[in-house]
């Protein structure tokens, strides 16, 4: 006699329920000036993973222009997107007619679109037409649901220059929410650091090889840090032998966290880059920015330390030294932090809404919100 054979009863509403929550997840593709090796700009993959990447399965879409015999399967690796974040970074620039096909690729506008965080590069006041042209018919396509900025000078710009259909918010940099490394002073002497940028005129470094040698005599260390890695780091690593300093260290590493780290350690730094600024001061560093640009002007204004942007060639750099850089006012810091925070996650709800009310079965699975880990 045969018997009767056994009827599995499938897993539990329960069981199936948290699997495909586990499974359905958006799928965001992030892009921008990322993967060239810029300290700053790669830190903004760090605030995507550590935020976006709570919630969404990210992929990195910058390239996809190269090789251009491959359009089709790149338009497919675009067409599997729930959604494209594009930014940060000062990717507009008006004057500069070459823009850089990672900015305005028009394959994103097969999927909505969110330009997050972008800066306007606003240090010369010409205006290329093109350029305005171009940049135009990309942010007032459809597809592009929302835009903001860094910093209230970029958004007036794309307000007057460009009208987007899109209202153009505005937040603290998105590398201020990103979780930072835990970091302890080293024992021993304080440390000076000094963040340079590639410059063609090593004159521009000579006042400050005079200060970091005044630092050596009162008993400090002086730290070069190389803000950049692979390529962009070795090319800043070749510039920074043009600032002569006897008895400095030269801090050089491919890994972001140890750049971090080497920045927070420091008890003063003067820099020339705006991601190096932002996250010494996110460290309580006191800082004193060398590279009076617009992008650093409007973020130094927000913790009120106008005064401490200067040219690495100007006489006031000393004075404000022998006088001494005032502590970092760390209740701004908390509010820039809760500010980029608070965007993140309004960006990321509205992508997680479209996703889940695309579908009955996802509206049924998913939950209306996400749980977040700081």
């Amino acid at each position: 006699m045969n018997a009767d054979p056994v009827v599995s009863s499938g897993p539990s509403n329960h069981n199936l329920t948290a699997e495909l929550r586990g499974v359905l997840k958006p799928r965001v593709g992030i892009t921008g000036s990322l993967a060239r090796g810029n300290y700053g700009d790669e830190l903004y993959v760090r605030v995507y993973e550590h935020w976006l990447g709570q919630w969404a399965d990210l992929t990195l879409l910058t390239g996809l222009h190269r090789p251009w015999y491959f359009r089709e399967i790149r338009t497919t690796q675009v067409d599997l997107m729930d959604a494209v974040v594009l930014g940060g970074g000062d990717l507009l620039c008006p004057y500069r007619e070459w823009i850089d096909p990672d900015f305005i690729n028009p394959m994103y506008l097969r999927r909505p679109v969110h330009v997050a965080g972008i800066g306007v590069e606003r240090d010369r006041p010409d205006i290329d037409a093109t350029v305005v042209e171009r940049w135009t018919e990309f942010l007032t396509n459809p597809s592009v649901r929302s835009i903001s900025t860094r910093d209230s000078g970029s958004t007036q710009w794309i307000t007057e220059h460009i009208d987007p259909q899109a209202t153009v918010a505005t937040h603290a940099d998105l590398v201020c929410a990103l979780p930072l490394p835990p970091v302890e002073p080293p024992e021993g002497a304080p440390i000076l650091g000094i963040v340079t940028r590639y410059v063609r005129d090593p004159k521009d470094y000579r006042q400050l090889e005079e200060i970091a040698a005044a630092y050596i005599a009162k008993g400090w260390r002086v730290r070069h840090i190389i803000g950049g890695v692979e390529d962009h780091g070795r090319r800043d690593l070749e510039n920074s032998e043009n600032l002569r300093v006897e008895g400095k260290e030269t801090f050089h590493s491919n890994y972001l966290d140890e750049i971090t780290h080497a920045l927070g350690e420091c008890s003063l730094l003067l820099s020339m880059k705006l991601h190096t600024t932002i996250v010494a001061t996110m460290y309580g560093v006191p800082t004193v920015s060398v590279h009076p640009v617009a992008k650093i002007r409007a973020f130094m204004a927000t913790i009120g330390r106008e005064d401490l942007v200067v040219e690495p060639t100007d006489p006031r750099l000393v004075q404000i030294l022998e006088n001494g850089v005032p502590d970092v006012p760390m209740d701004r810091v908390d509010q820039l932090r809760d500010e980029a925070i608070r965007f993140l996650k309004v960006l990321s709800q509205r992508i997680w809404d479209d996703y889940r009310n695309s579908s009955t079965v996802r509206q049924y699975v998913l939950p209306e919100t996400m749980d977040w880990v700081d």
